[in-house]
């Protein structure tokens, strides 16, 4: 059974808007491996439900090839090794010859590109009605406008949980002996009422502009995806990445935006839903109107946001809440998911979620995604003390739009708090 707060298909988290990346050129080697095992799972999604859901017109990752491996993408060259290592196939290009394949200009002339043909583009709305059919034609319940409020032990049998929630004004029960938690950045709003601990996140409220292209004569076409890497000016991040206009877009309007948020919050309801970080926009539109050929930085043709959660290295939270803080309900009978940049494994993070759920292990479970793994002191992942959790939530709300404390988080984000 499947249980939503919201519609679904909802704007309310991380899985809104028209696209998100495939990508393989990974700078960890342990992420690299599971990117080419995903590819094994999404050719196997996309054969059980008779369509395609990635356009794979490849990635092209440029810029200075001397920044480190501290941002979201990693670091411009750091895949190559994994690529070598893995038979990829990839092809190095200079600055003009990116600006003759590429709308781009003004490129420095020191910069460098690195181009992979098995990268592509994710149809994230016809993905999530694809996943939404199959479960149903596979047997599952789907429930929206179902809020959990609370998971409880059964006092007569602690190997079964009650699931407590609201269906608008009316409490219902479920009971359960397995549970999956993939709630993303809402996912203390279940884990407090029910453990009395949280997750030290780190919510980017990510800004998404798309911008008009010359529709012709002599018109704009980007051949793939790209993400540049660009050391930051004046404290603002240059880190930009774009999508070409996609066939199931509208025609000649193309995202591109900053792969960095000027404001980041520790829970959904601090969320500013009805405005945008201006200076994210106009960071972009800067850069479009500097390096980008035929393409209209005047006002975006339309502007979105999500909310991006993070964790202390910005990596995935895959692993079973630990025993002792279960209430003497049955060990490995609490998975959860939840932070990194995730949409690109979706095929495998729901079979290594199913193998924890029925068999108690997944080898998709690994060390670097685990909820316990070191982190720098005063950034451990699960705080238990959710009072803290509380204050700091109210703490930020007191913030304005205009923060003097934290220009702009990237890779290994600042904080307020």
């Amino acid at each position: 059974m499947i249980l939503e707060q919201n519609n679904f298909f909802n704007q309310a988290g991380s899985s809104g808007d028209l696209a998100r990346m495939f990508r393989t050129m990974y700078t960890e080697e342990f992420m690299a491996k599971l990117a080419i095992e995903a590819m094994k799972h999404w050719h196997a999604l996309e054969k059980d439900a008779g369509v395609s859901l990635r356009w794979m017109g490849g990635l092209l990752n440029f810029g200075d090839k001397d920044m480190g491996g501290d941002t979201p993408e990693g670091s411009l060259l750091g895949p190559k090794e994994n690529l070598d290592k893995f038979g990829m196939s990839y092809k190095e290009l200079t600055a003009a010859q990116i600006e003759e394949q590429y709308p781009f200009k003004n490129l420095d002339p020191k910069w460098i590109g690195l181009f992979a043909p098995d990268n592509g583009v994710i149809n994230v709305q016809l993905l999530l009605r694809t996943l939404y059919s199959l479960a149903k034609d596979y047997g599952a319940q789907a429930k929206q406008h179902t809020q959990v409020k609370q998971l409880r032990p059964l006092d007569s049998d602690k190997s079964i949980w009650e699931v407590h929630a609201m269906v608008h004004d009316k409490e219902v029960k479920y009971l359960t002996k397995k549970v999956i938690i993939t709630s993303g950045a809402y996912v203390n709003h279940v884990l407090k009422p029910s453990f009395s601990i949280g997750l030290r996140l780190d919510i980017w409220e990510m800004v998404a502009t798309y911008f008009n292209t010359n529709p012709g004569p002599n018109g704009t076409i980007f051949p793939s995806m790209w993400f540049q890497f660009g050391p930051s000016v004046n404290d603002r991040s240059q880190l930009f990445y774009g999508f070409p206009a996609l066939p199931w877009g509208p025609p000649n309007v193309v995202r591109i935006a900053v792969d960095a948020a000027t404001r980041t919050i520790d829970d959904p309801s601090q969320r500013q839903a009805n405005v945008f970080d201006p200076r994210d926009i106009q960071d972009t539109q800067d850069f479009v109107r500097d390096h980008v050929v035929g393409v209209d930085a005047t006002v975006p043709a339309s502007t979105v946001s999500c909310l991006q959660t993070n964790v202390f290295d910005n990596m995935f939270v895959l692993d079973f809440l630990p025993e002792k803080y279960l209430r003497g309900g049955a060990e490995k009978s609490i998975a959860i998911f939840t932070a990194g940049w995730a949409m690109k494994f979706v095929p495998t993070l729901g079979k290594a979620l199913a193998e924890m759920a029925l068999t108690g292990k997944s080898g998709y479970k690994l060390d670097e995604f685990s909820i316990t793994r070191t982190a720098p002191k005063g950034k451990e992942i699960i705080i238990e003390d959710p009072v803290s959790i509380n204050a700091s939530a109210k703490k930020e709300t007191t913030l304005s739009l205009s923060r003097s404390d934290c220009t702009q988080s990237e890779g290994s984000s600042c904080r307020s708090s």
